[in-house]
């Protein structure tokens, strides 16, 4: 089968390797569509996947139709499905207090695109009890973006939104933009989004969920945010995993808001402690989702009341992904979200 591999950093190859084999337990899909994520360009371009191993078959964000259903006897060929990637160990401390997005053993087993080959490939195989049966009303594009909306419904759980509440977004990437359609569900009385590329705030703008998008490199940025909020945000959700996003998203915070860390970094960054305390600023991570989270999703795509699709702004091929990539790691790409079409 035909699939995209990692072959050194900011390197792709397609290459030709070996499909999965039935084993009567493991469910075997034919990958119909992937979304591109922001670990699979970490990962391409440090050449290696999330252990440090080299060689990775990326994508984790996918659908697909049952090629070989495996033990789960619910399932028949060309069933349209998806998977949540991970495959927690369902005993450690954390998977026991309900935390699977946590599980303490989550390096040294198999996750989906990110230790292991991913959806960039004809052919998958996935842990039988992680695989979803589409409902009708959800298409291949929507499909692809049930992941990705579901860590953004994580985060979202994380900050405890209120009806009524000021909520500022630092960060116009899928994510960001995911989050604020999770938001605006919510009933925030006030959304704002902050980021750099020109062409993603006007994007943002557009989709309807946010009230205003502003510049994230504005030197009176914090100044604008302020009279913005007319004074201070209640809750601030971080996306980027930028130094800058951090320090926007707490300059601009009121006393005891709430922030909620999204985006990740591979490098350590500088944080204003004296201003996280003396603002006593409660601070949360929020790590991938819980399955009811998935599932929850998936509800709410079916039934027309999450409009996650809309994020997606361009379409490629199997074999254009290096020059996918390349768009997306530039700071001036206009590609928001992009879908890799397999079948």
């Amino acid at each position: 089968m035909q699939a995209v591999r990692i072959t050194g950093p900011r390197h792709f190859a397609l290459v030709d390797i070996a499909a999965p084999e039935p084993d009567g337990h493991n469910v075997i899909i034919k990958v119909s569509t992937c979304g591109i994520c922001g670990s699979d360009i970490h990962y391409w371009e440090s050449g290696l996947d999330m252990c440090g191993a080299p060689g990775l078959v990326p994508g984790h964000e996918f659908c697909g139709t049952i090629s070989d259903p495996g033990s789960r006897a619910d399932l028949a060929p060309h069933d349209r499905v998806t998977a949540l990637p991970m495959h927690p160990c369902g005993i450690c401390e954390t998977c026991s207090r309900g935390w699977p997005n946590l599980c303490m053993k989550i390096m040294t087993r198999p996750f989906i695109g990110n230790n292991c080959p991913g959806a960039y490939a004809q052919y998958l195989k996935l842990q039988p009890e992680m695989v979803r049966k589409l409902p009708d009303g959800i298409g291949d594009d929507d499909a692809a973006i049930i992941e990705p909306a579901a860590v953004a419904l994580h985060a979202i759980r994380q900050a405890g939104i209120k009806a009524g509440d000021r909520v500022l977004i630092t960060g116009g990437g899928p994510i960001g933009l995911l989050c604020a359609a999770w938001v605006k569900i919510s009933g925030a009385s006030y959304i704002a989004l902050t980021e750099i590329n020109a062409s993603r705030r006007i994007f943002a703008h557009e989709l309807g969920d946010i009230d205003a998008a502003f510049d994230a490199a504005d030197p009176k940025l914090a100044s604008t945010l302020k009279k913005a909020a007319k004074n201070a945000f209640d809750i601030a959700i971080e996306t980027s995993g930028s130094a800058g996003g951090m320090n926007t998203a707490i300059s601009a915070l009121k006393r005891r808001g709430t922030l909620v860390l999204c985006g990740l970094s591979l490098h350590p960054q500088a944080l204003p402690t004296m201003v996280i305390v003396t603002k006593e600023i409660a601070q949360k991570g929020s790590f991938g989702y819980l399955p009811d989270e998935f599932d929850l999703t998936m509800e709410y795509l079916a039934g027309k009341r999450l409009a996650a699709g809309k994020i997606i702004n361009r379409k490629i091929l199997l074999g254009e992904a290096q020059e996918a990539f390349e768009r997306l790691s530039s700071s001036t790409s206009e590609d928001v979200k992009v879908l890799i079409r397999i079948a």
